[in-house]
């Protein structure tokens, strides 16, 4: 019967032990760096061609889209003020006295985030561009400036002849604009969305930042002291809607008792002319009838009078208030866009160089075994 022999493992046996294959042996890197060293010898005019060529064209590029320097001016405000709880409290008096109630008691309609979005409109952005303003001693249309030196003719507008020299002239309303005045504020506005941010720095702070960065310093600054002056105007409309409305008919109500209280006292007059060596009986009830209507319609009058003047100080009162803490301040930041083509360019030639190569010397090691 055959037995295998087992032989103990000599210690000093010189047989070259195999490592796993999750290793790799200091010879073996040595090796592989000497195969790169050859490899990189036989092609180097091979990754030099499409290093240079990358670069050539990333340089072309480069000079072909070269970005303008874009300034950017930054406003920094604080949004206060304004009544949002009862204001009508004390003319409690007078709504009874009309029929009102307590109605319209909370007139602001912009709470929280609200506010950033509001301001960053198409319309209030559009009520700002249709402003004239002076810029280097002209008045000019904000948005024909805008057309002229924001880069939007040689950036979006290059390929469109009708765009090329389209102006609007003259301040409009969304509701006038043309076909193509549409299609070019459009384009605007979704330029201007990109360029212009409002934000809160702190958020346990109530200040207010509106920023924008454009291709010409002055259009910067005065687009956004601009758009400040729409926001206030504006979002003092809305705010005090409905006050606003409550006063334009306290206001027109006193004008229609004037009216006619000067009929009554103009009546009285004619009948006290009448019956001043009459002594009928007719004649002074009608007389006294008129006195105490006068009496009392001016009594109701100044009463109305009144009234509106209270609901004019809580028009005021409910106003908001926009107060500037860092205006605009020239000149302004100038940021240079560095161009990035050519790096972009190298980068991707030496890429493109490395699968050459790569392919290249997996075809020769291929052709060699066979």
């Amino acid at each position: 019967m055959n037995s295998t022999n087992l032989t103990p493992s000599d210690p000093n046996n010189t047989t070259p032990r195999v490592l796993p294959p999750d290793q790799i042996s200091p010879k073996s890197v040595v090796l592989r760096i000497a195969k790169l060293k050859d490899v990189a010898k036989r092609n180097w005019k091979l990754l030099l061609i499409f290093v240079a060529i990358g670069g050539i064209i990333g340089f072309i590029y480069d000079i072909t889209h070269k970005k303008e320097p874009v300034y950017t001016a930054t406003m920094t405000f604080n949004l206060g003020g304004g009544s949002t709880g009862n204001s009508f409290g004390e003319l409690g008096s007078l709504a009874s006295a009309f029929g009102l109630g307590q109605g319209a008691s909370d007139a602001n309609i912009f709470a929280g985030e609200n506010f950033l979005i509001y301001a960053k409109s198409r319309p209030v952005v559009e009520k700002t561009l249709m402003k004239t303003v002076k810029i280097h001693g002209r008045d000019t249309l904000l948005v024909d400036y805008y057309i002229r030196h924001s880069g939007i003719l040689n950036e979006d507008w290059e390929d469109s002849d009708t765009l090329q020299s389209f102006s609007f002239s003259k301040s409009k309303t969304p509701e006038e604009y043309t076909k193509l005045e549409q299609i070019a504020m459009s384009q605007i506005y979704t330029r201007i969305k990109g360029e212009m941010t409002v934000s809160q720095p702190e958020r346990k702070s109530s200040f207010m930042e509106l920023r924008c960065g454009m291709q010409d310093e002055m259009l910067a600054a005065t687009f956004i002291e601009n758009h400040l002056t729409t926001i206030e105007q504006d979002y003092r409309q809305k705010q005090t809607k409905k006050t606003s409305e409550m006063y334009d008919m306290l206001k027109s109500r006193a004008d229609s008792i004037a009216r006619l209280l000067s009929g009554t006292e103009s009546r009285l007059a004619q009948y006290m002319d009448q019956n001043q060596q009459v002594v009928v009986a007719q004649g002074q009830i009608n007389q006294t009838k008129l006195t105490r209507n006068s009496s009392f319609l001016s009594t109701i009058y100044f009463q109305a009078l009144q009234s509106a003047d209270n609901m004019r100080l809580s028009l005021i009162r409910e106003a908001p208030l926009f107060t500037i803490i860092e205006p605009v301040i020239l000149p302004l930041y100038k940021e240079i866009i560095t161009p990035v083509g050519m790096q972009a360019g190298i980068a991707l030639g030496l890429i493109l160089a490395l699968i050459v190569i790569f392919l290249r010397e997996t075809y020769r090691s291929v052709m060699r075994e066979g």
